[in-house]
């Protein structure tokens, strides 16, 4: 978690600035800038499976302290970008190295976990993304009032060497090297993956475009909004991370699609600095036990040899919403405005919520019939 949290500090802050350092200093567009922050998912989705067979075979910490090392060229990239094209190499550097540390943390938080206890263990440990990412915009803002967007990712630069690190002192939790290749996409992972896909619109399209909204509602410190979202989903997960674990992860993860819903609404009809804050925060509260849920469902069952495969095949779809999801809202704010773009993923967790009930459920009720 700490490790973890180091990291996401830089990733935070970058995430909050690079829009409108597209926008303002590189000349795009809201478009322009959801392409350019939708990038790094190609590279995510390109290198995912390879760090989670990695890990299967080498174990975890290895490939956390390579995310943490590409994470570092990323940033200096950046520090370097004068062009959109530029841009978008330091996004898909920091593609591949966000995958690296979601994909090593997250297997070994659910190794360190009991069985009947790894949705709470994924909820600690994706406390620790969400720290940091509403750290960083906090720290970002005032870097650049102070100085520029070059120190900014100058700092971050650091931040994710010193992340590498922590993990290096970690206790080495070695894979088997001589055993079978783990499978590259692993069945188990892929419906609660589609569901994930869908449901994460709504705190996608938010964080990504959340400083250029902010501002347009008359907001002057978009932080404030981040920092509540991040504070949102550490008490939620630290408070209620065992709810998965005690109701199950069908009803837990329904009634965070549920929220979802309610929160992309009200962000679309809320358009003031009240509403950005009170958005975030139910934004956050939405996801907070999507992923704990989902995550106990893509890992039920697997052995612990593939558990790296199943991991990194479900986490890939964030990578999927990713690449999706900026693009898509950025056409949409431009042609329609950001209301239109809130309601649209809105529908898309009705969707997850469709599949949700008519797919994974049946087959989780079967092999679980308390529930």
């Amino acid at each position: 978690m700490v490790a973890a949290s180091i990291y996401f500090v830089a990733t935070g802050a970058v995430n909050a600035l690079l829009p409108k350092f597209v926008v303002d200093e590189l000349a795009g567009t809201e478009a322009t800038a959801g392409f350019v922050m939708g990038s790094a998912a190609f590279t995510a989705l390109a290198t995912r499976m390879w760090f989670g067979r990695t890990a299967d075979r080498n174990g975890a910490r290895r490939i956390l302290v390579m995310g943490a090392a590409l994470g570092a060229i990323g940033f200096v990239l950046l520090a370097t970008s004068s062009t959109l094209t530029l841009a978008v190499a330091s996004r898909l550097v920091l593609g591949a190295s966000g995958a690296a540390m979601v994909t090593g943390s997250t297997m070994l938080g659910i190794q360190l976990a009991p069985e009947g206890r790894r949705s709470q263990a994924a909820a600690l440990v994706l406390v620790s993304f969400h720290a940091g990412m509403g750290l960083g915009p906090m720290g970002a803002e005032r870097l650049l009032t102070a100085l520029s967007y070059s120190w900014v990712w100058g700092v971050a630069a650091g931040v994710s060497l010193l992340s590498g690190g922590v993990a290096m002192l970690l206790s080495f939790r070695p894979g088997v090297p001589n055993q079978e290749p783990s499978p590259m996409i692993h069945r188990n992972a892929l419906w609660p993956g589609v569901v994930t896909l869908f449901g994460v619109f709504v705190f996608n399209g938010y964080m990504t475009f959340l400083t250029l909204y902010a501002r347009e509602v008359g907001m002057k410190d978009a932080g404030v909004a981040f920092l509540v979202a991040s504070a949102t989903m550490v008490i939620i997960r630290v408070a209620f991370g065992r709810v998965p674990d005690i109701i199950g992860p069908i009803r837990a993860g329904s009634g965070a699609l549920v929220l979802s819903v309610i929160a992309a609404v009200t962000i679309a009809v809320w358009a003031t600095p009240t509403g950005v804050i009170v958005g975030a925060a139910l934004v956050a509260a939405g996801l907070s036990l999507q992923s704990p849920s989902f995550i106990a469902i893509a890992v039920d069952g697997v052995s612990d040899r593939e558990r790296g495969s199943a991991m990194a095949t479900f986490t890939a779809f964030y990578d999927v919403a990713g690449a999706i999801v900026a693009p898509v809202l950025g056409l949409i704010v431009t042609a329609s405005g950001y209301r239109a773009a809130f309601l649209m993923t809105a529908a898309s967790s009705v969707v997850a919520l469709v599949v949700l009930h008519t797919v994974v459920a049946p087959r989780w009720y079967r092999n679980h019939p308390a529930g």
